[in-house]
């Protein structure tokens, strides 16, 4: 009589291994779901407080000029350069 894998294995041990899979698998399930939670809530919190930081980081104070913009241009080799008023030093 030739030996099979259905003569060493029984019911009982079979469905022992597929319910340790089973279990295995759930484990492995939470802990994904549990980092991804964690992950989610670290980029919530950043995103928390980059909101807050950008409420009270002072804000840029507008360039004021007198009259209308003067544009001033020079001819350099290259050709022309025009500069604005306001970011001439």
């Amino acid at each position: 009589m030739n030996a099979t894998a259905t003569d060493f294995g029984s019911n009982a041990l079979s469905a022992f291994l597929r319910a340790a899979g089973l279990l295995i698998l759930a484990v492995g399930a939470a802990l994904a779901f549990v980092f991804a939670f964690f992950a989610a809530l670290v980029v919530g919190l950043m995103i928390a407080g980059a909101a807050v930081a950008m409420r009270f980081w002072p804000r840029a104070k507008p360039v004021r000029t007198s009259g209308p913009e003067t544009l001033e241009a020079r001819r350099t080799p290259d050709g022309w350069v025009v500069e604005t008023f306001s970011t001439r030093n």
